[in-house]
């Protein structure tokens, strides 16, 4: 398993906002640390797997380092997925409306649709 470096800025309004110096594009926020912490480490995830389903090249993690960290903000480090994780393709049919949903949250919480799907079965599953 991977780890990489994540920044995670203050919110004017609270809470933290966390971006991935490695991956350009991936990002999430939440209201406290602890949930910004657990948003950050199903984005990558989501982040990773959805590149390894695109056949895109997943870059190795910065030293943290070299990891330019702005005034007020702090680095973590975020595991990545299992190495043994592979993605499967898969077809699944889905009410229009609930995949609109779906869609919007992963975009405002910095995933893709197949990250937001997973990391939704993962809480659900946690929950029971």
């Amino acid at each position: 398993m991977a780890i990489y470096p994540a920044i995670f800025e203050p919110r004017e309004n609270g809470g933290y906002t966390v971006i991935f110096p490695d991956f350009p594009g991936c990002f999430t926020e939440d209201d406290t640390e602890q949930g910004a912490m657990e948003l950050a480490k199903d984005a990558l995830s989501g982040h990773i797997l959805a590149l390894h389903d695109l056949g895109r090249v997943v870059p190795k993690p910065s030293a943290p380092s070299s990891v330019v960290v702005p005034p007020g903000a702090f680095l973590a480090i975020i595991d990545g997925p299992p190495q043994e994780a592979h993605p499967v393709r898969i077809n699944v049919s889905i009410d229009k409306a609930l995949l609109g949903r779906i869609d919007a949250v992963a975009k405002r919480e910095g995933m893709t649709r197949s990250g937001m799907l997973a990391a939704s079965a993962r809480h659900y599953m946690a929950q029971l």
